[in-house]
């Protein structure tokens, strides 16, 4: 091999590995008297919910019983724990956060969360413009007079 195609094949290898270094997943959580300090990098909210999870305590069940793949890329620092992980369930379709106040510090903290199903389909589930069905258009009815009004969408109420 000459010089050249060293060299080639070396800045290649390194741009590689800058890549799967700015891809590789980042996370360190901790909590104390209320707050939050997160800091993740493309890591899950599964990943991200499951630290919390084993910090904390959370209880966490999830409607739609499938797991959460979005990445999360979030650096937050003396957050209160509902603010924190209203953060990190931003891009879930939905959530109900139950709290509770320790008797001995005063503290609130999250111990229950429910993560609901989809109330929308996501775009891959959608049907393709060709199998769709238009909807109905709407028909305006103006009468001239009271003898055109249609019975069924005007009763006559007996005096």
């Amino acid at each position: 091999m000459n010089l050249r195609t060293i060299l080639v094949s070396s800045s290649v290898l390194c741009l590689l590995a800058a890549g799967n270094a700015a891809a590789q997943e980042q996370l360190s959580f901790n909590i104390d008297h209320g707050l939050v300090t997160l800091d993740a990098e493309n890591v899950t909210v599964d990943k991200v919910l499951a630290r919390w999870i084993q910090v904390t305590g959370l209880n966490v069940v999830s409607k739609s019983g499938q797991r959460s793949d979005i990445p999360v890329s979030l650096h937050v620092q003396g957050v209160p724990e509902r603010e924190a992980l209203r953060m990190v369930l931003r891009d879930l379709s939905g959530y109900i956060m139950g709290e509770r106040v320790e008797q001995a510090t005063g503290i609130v903290k999250v111990d229950r969360l429910v993560i609901l199903t989809q109330s929308a389909p996501r775009p891959s589930d959608a049907l393709p413009p060709s199998m769709r069905v238009p909807p109905a258009p709407v028909v305006d009815i103006v009468p001239h007079d009271e003898s055109e009004v249609p019975t069924e969408l005007a009763p006559r109420v007996n005096q």
